[in-house]
């Protein structure tokens, strides 16, 4: 999985878990009011990140100097790679290597709700 599609698809089902406790309990808490008694409420929350990734990178020397270089980062799995980077025997002038890394970082967020009274 690319870095980028974990980070989308995390941050979309955390709000879409978000909206759903809100509907199902609005009546018994206030999760993530926009406002309670009519007052604003605006907090930014922080959802933080710790991956594992592996970069790995390509060079075919059979390609222009354009096309020779190309590099790509995943998210690494439990079992390994989602997606191993290796050579393949069709490509017999591409050369792969691939340095794991780990990363944190975090996004913020600031989810509104509906008024409370």
């Amino acid at each position: 999985m690319k870095l980028s599609e974990l980070i989308e698809e995390t941050l979309s089902e955390i709000a879409l878990g978000v909206e759903a406790a809100k509907s199902k309990s609005k009546h018994l808490i206030a999760i993530s009011p926009a406002s309670i008694n009519r007052r604003p409420v605006s907090e930014i929350t922080y959802i933080e990140f710790d991956v594992s990734i592996a970069v790995s990178e390509k060079n075919d020397s059979s390609l222009s100097s354009e096309k020779a270089g190309g590099g790509e980062i995943k998210v690494m799995s439990i079992g390994g790679l989602s997606g191993k980077a290796g050579k393949n025997s069709s490509e017999s002038n591409a050369t792969s290597s691939e340095l794991s890394h780990r990363i944190t970082f975090k996004v913020p967020v600031c989810m509104s709700g509906k008024i409370i009274d």
